[in-house]
């Protein structure tokens, strides 16, 4: 049986099919105005690769499908969500439970849109809310009152009282979202920011979900289960998804695969670096797994939940390359995919990265993106010159370096940032890059930033989906608490650990998954003695709460945190489902002989050096720089004083010269 694995991004969307052993990747233009287009483009790629004369069947021979995607944070980034209605315990209108202003505030939701209830209000005054918040155009609205997590009852009589006055079967109805229900953690204002940011993006989340579901079924035949990408790293099946749950899931799975490679390599750091048509995003890989964060921002929103470390900066193949005040600058504004950069040849006319790039030699331009484009030299150069090189009086050559410094410089500030809040040392770190333009700028932002190597991947163009094959089915429950590990402790958390186990089963069971075949991780948070926290982990089985309570207290007498205050418990259900990793590759020999072509990498004239295809290199094969590797699914320059050698998994290893 096949996997299909697809992460739509903003530019591009990505597949990779496997059927165990073999990987197959496809790349398709995103089509954010239907988002399920662009995914049955993949498919119908994949058709045509194994001889398939349609969809269905192609979609006969495969097991399971997992999306992962950027929607929810596109739909957050270009302001396009349901309109919001708030209710919050009153005097919280403007900081919803902050210590300043929420950001969301005149961005997710109106402020006008925010109202204050009194501590115990009556009907008259949640039902004259409501009717203000419907004549505003409302759609959705959340109620988040102080106080309600664990104890909910009032918020669940606001929403018993505004489900009588307008109930879903009269077209008049609006869903009510509880905070206690979107995010079951005591810190108010996380769960205020989750319910807004779930409102908001639900709709065009679950649209596109819903519909390539019925597509799947009436249209292609297909009954096999479609597993939505979580932020936690593992996939879910659609009714066990929140829209919140999938922000960044697409990043977050390269970040997981980063971790996977980490881990076949027996490394124990490395520094994620994802580099696409629009934006960088970094994370951090620390002892084998991704770094997590409790309270940080999820999107710029500051949260207090468990997090991967993801750190984001607006510079991809398509910024805009400016002059302002005398220096080049780049972005944020972006080229996107269509136009483009001006060497597309489809009408951008702005100078980009891409056209830097093209111009210093390291893109082929008979063989973008697998020969599916080609692009015009003259029109990068021509944008170049007029829109950098004419303004600053230099050649359009010392433009492009200039172009590509800015980025480099860019990129590194954003790495060199996610490595300190990792707290791993540059020296200790190698550098994996991915995305589209990842190995572009792996060797000059390793050198710039003093790391001891840099990986580029054969499946780095499609590394979010490789990061979700290897995902598992994933739950995760959690319940904010509020007492003393002491004697006490066993009965305090009893009922608590019996009603999250049954949740867990009854959940797997539901999605048809075998509970006695999943793993189950609890884990409590107590406070550091340092500040901030200290997580106590211990394994668990579908038995009894007794049998999981008796790991726990190992575990917590093991890190020392009896009598100590317990913050939170969790429960982590995974279940392996289709997965499949990288095998070593076979291919030993003598690779074709390069072809040549001028590349500039300083303010020294051109070099007329080698340039390889990758799918014509043998593993084993090394590359001393200066030179290139062009090929379908990697473009990577080696400059001088660097050398890259392809490993026994078919990836690139980059490493100073000797």
């Amino acid at each position: 049986m096949l996997t299909v694995d697809i992460d739509t991004g903003g530019t591009m969307t990505d597949a990779l099919v496997s059927d165990g052993e073999t990987r197959h990747a496809f790349k398709v233009d995103t089509t954010p105005h239907d988002y399920t287009v662009s995914f049955l483009a993949c498919l119908r790629e994949a058709a045509g690769h194994f001889g398939d004369d349609s969809i269905a069947a192609f979609l006969s021979r495969v097991g399971l499908i997992r999306w992962s995607s950027t929607i929810t944070t596109n739909v957050l980034g270009e302001r396009r969500g349901s309109k919001v209605g708030l209710f919050v315990s009153r005097g919280n209108e403007r900081t919803l439970y902050g210590a300043a202003r929420s950001p969301v505030l005149g961005e997710l939701v109106d402020e006008a849109n925010v109202i204050g209830l009194s501590e115990n209000p009556s009907d008259v005054e949640v039902l004259a809310g409501v009717k203000r918040l419907l004549e505003g155009g409302v759609r959705r609205i959340c109620v988040c009152l102080a106080d309600s997590f664990p104890d909910s009852r009032f918020e669940r009589a606001i929403k018993e009282t505004i489900e009588d006055q307008y109930p879903d079967h009269i077209i008049g109805a609006v869903p009510v979202l509880l905070g206690s229900e979107m995010a079951p953690l005591r810190h108010d204002q996380t769960r205020v920011h989750y319910s807004v940011m779930n409102a908001y993006t639900h709709m065009k989340l679950a649209t596109s979900l819903f519909k390539a579901e019925d597509l799947l079924r009436d249209e292609h035949s297909w009954r096999g289960p479609l597993l939505i990408g979580h932020t936690s790293g593992g996939v879910a099946r659609i009714g066990k998804t929140k829209a919140v749950d999938t922000m960044e899931s697409g990043p977050v799975f390269g970040t997981y695969g980063g971790a996977w490679m980490a881990r076949l390599y027996g490394l124990d750091n490395a520094v994620c670096f994802d580099v696409g048509g629009t934006t960088t995003k970094a994370s951090v890989v620390r002892d084998g797994a991704p770094v997590l964060q409790r309270g940080g921002e999820l999107l710029d929103v500051p949260v207090q939940a468990p997090l991967v470390l993801l750190r984001s900066a607006v510079v991809g193949g398509g910024s805009i390359a400016r002059i302002r005040n005398g220096a080049i600058t780049l972005g944020p504004e972006s080229m996107g995919a269509a136009p483009g950069p001006a060497c597309y040849g489809l009408g951008g006319d702005k100078a980009t990265l891409t056209d830097a790039l093209l111009v210093l030699g390291y893109l082929d331009p008979a063989n973008f993106l697998g020969g599916r484009r080609s692009l015009k030299a003259d029109a990068a150069r021509g944008t170049i010159e007029k829109h950098v090189a004419a303004p600053l009086g230099i050649s359009v050559e010392a433009a492009a370096l200039s172009i590509r410094d800015e980025a480099v410089a860019m990129m590194s500030d954003l790495l060199a940032g996610a490595l300190a809040e990792a707290r791993v040392k540059n020296r200790d770190t190698p550098l994996f890059a991915f995305g589209g333009n990842g190995p572009m700028f792996a060797c000059f932002v390793a050198d710039r930033l003093e790391l001891p190597a840099a990986y580029a991947f054969h499946l780095g163009p499609v590394f979010g989906a490789f990061g979700s094959a290897v995902s598992d089915v994933v739950h995760r429950y959690e319940y904010g608490l509020a007492l003393h590990w002491d004697a006490g402790a066993r009965a305090a958390l009893a009922p608590h650990l019996e009603e999250m186990m049954e949740q867990a089963v009854r959940d797997l069971r539901g999605e048809g998954f075998d509970p006695e075949h999943a793993t189950y991780q609890w884990e409590l948070d107590f406070p550091a003695d340092v500040g901030g926290e200290t997580t106590v982990q211990a394994a668990g089985t579908a038995g009894s709460s007794r049998n999981v309570f008796d790991a726990i207290e190992l575990a917590v007498t093991a890190a020392d945190c009896a009598n100590r205050p317990v913050l939170a418990l969790r429960l982590l259900t995974r279940y392996a489902v289709g997965s499949h990793g990288v095998s070593r590759r076979t291919n030993r020999g003598e690779a074709r002989s390069a072809t040549k072509r001028p590349l500039r990498f300083n303010g020294a004239p051109a070099i007329d050096a080698p340039v390889y295809q990758w799918e014509e290199l043998k593993t084993g094969q090394v590359i001393e720089g200066p030179g290139a590797i062009n090929g379908n699914t990697l473009t990577c320059p080696v400059p001088p004083g660097w050398k890259a050698k392809v490993d026994d998994f078919g990836n690139l290893a980059l490493n100073r010269a000797d």
